[in-house]
């Protein structure tokens, strides 16, 4: 996957052929028609032979994704000893939500997937100011690739990130295999952190001090979440610095008091601080006004898509614009997606 967070409101998010290919190969091994999989996704299959090189917008690697998990009925598409029936991923979800910290939901997701001793066993340790997440591999328990063992600890990573709705930095990333051919997609899947290859474990380890962040999500979000899967796993998420988790929460508290979209005068003097401060204070966070006000008009406006009841013009204004089209454009730049197609495509 590849996209820059210098501009996360309006990033373009891509995948890489080679690691696409990596994900179909349980699929392969079933005996399931790739061609067509691919296809229904709006992918040309003899584009991928002919240009290695060229990447796949994110909406056709969601739906594809979604399509190859739904014809196998296995969330992890064939790739560990014994398939994730179709839900383990919600239920694991729901549980792990009314946790009161990112530590507390890190441990029920550990007993819940180990539960199923399914080729790898999850354990969490606190080593100094550190946390080493690990998993190992289960003896004699197939595991189809490298995919299957990155897919796995991403979805956990950015699952977590996104209960607290913070990013979580980690120190360094240990992997037990050589490095792929796209190993360069590591450099956008783990947030610039220091990946080695050929270790003894394979762990991600991050600073003791986000176990203790709150989950600020509910079981409906978590629903919009799943209904919406994997798509969220590629979204950026803000670097989350401690002024910028202030801005995200004075202006969340802004928009439900006023029922309108604030400018960055109104959060400054929320703040105490002069607009001039508070761009430089967010700046050092590799953060912007502009990039955390798009990013909570467009969770929100995910959130809205998901009522049927509602139309694309009524999210338009809800979400602060005065006109849909201005939405749309947004909303594709945020996604890769149109509103419409989103609503059709993901949360049919």
């Amino acid at each position: 996957m590849k996209h820059l967070y210098q501009d996360k409101s309006t990033v373009s998010i891509t995948i890489a052929v080679p690691m696409l290919l990596q994900s179909l190969e349980g699929a392969r091994l079933a005996g399931l028609d790739i061609e067509r999989l691919l296809r229904k996704s709006g992918i040309e299959p003899q584009q991928l032979i002919d240009e290695p090189e060229k990447r796949v917008p994110l909406d056709q690697y969601v739906l594809l994704s979604r399509y190859t998990a739904g014809a196998m009925q296995d969330e992890i598409a064939g790739l560990f000893e014994k398939p994730m029936r179709i839900g383990h991923f919600r239920a694991m979800a729901l549980t792990s939500v009314h946790a009161k910290t990112v530590g507390g939901a890190f441990i029920r997701s550990i007993e819940f997937y180990n539960l199923f001793e399914n080729s790898v066993q999850y354990q969490i340790e606190e080593v100094g100011d550190e946390i080493i997440f690990t998993a190992t591999r289960i003896p004699g328990h197939k595991i189809g690739n490298t995919y299957a063992i990155e897919s796995s600890l991403t979805v956990q990573h950015r699952f977590m990130g996104w209960l607290a709705n913070e990013r979580i930095i980690l120190n360094r990333v240990t992997l037990d295999y050589p490095a792929p051919s796209y190993r360069h997609e590591y450099h956008y899947m783990f947030y610039d952190a220091p990946v080695e290859f050929d270790q003894t474990a394979i762990t991600l380890r991050f600073n003791k001090h986000f176990m203790s962040r709150p989950i600020v999500q509910n079981e409906s979000a978590v629903e919009g979440y799943v209904r919406r899967a994997p798509m969220d796993v590629y979204l950026p998420v803000s670097a989350g610095g401690k002024v910028t988790v202030e801005v995200r929460n004075k202006i969340i508290h802004y928009v439900e008091t006023n029922n309108q979209q604030p400018e960055l005068r109104d959060i400054a003097s929320a703040m105490n601080l002069s607009q001039q401060t508070l761009r430089r204070h967010l700046q050092k966070e590799d953060s912007s006004f502009h990039v955390i006000k798009a990013q909570i008009r467009r969770d929100f406006s995910i959130n809205l898509l998901g009522n049927i009841e509602l139309s694309v013009e009524e999210i338009a204004y809800q979400s602060g614009y005065t006109e849909a089209s201005a939405f749309i454009r947004a909303f594709k730049s945020w996604t890769g997606f149109t509103p419409y197609i989103f609503r059709k495509g993901l949360l049919s």
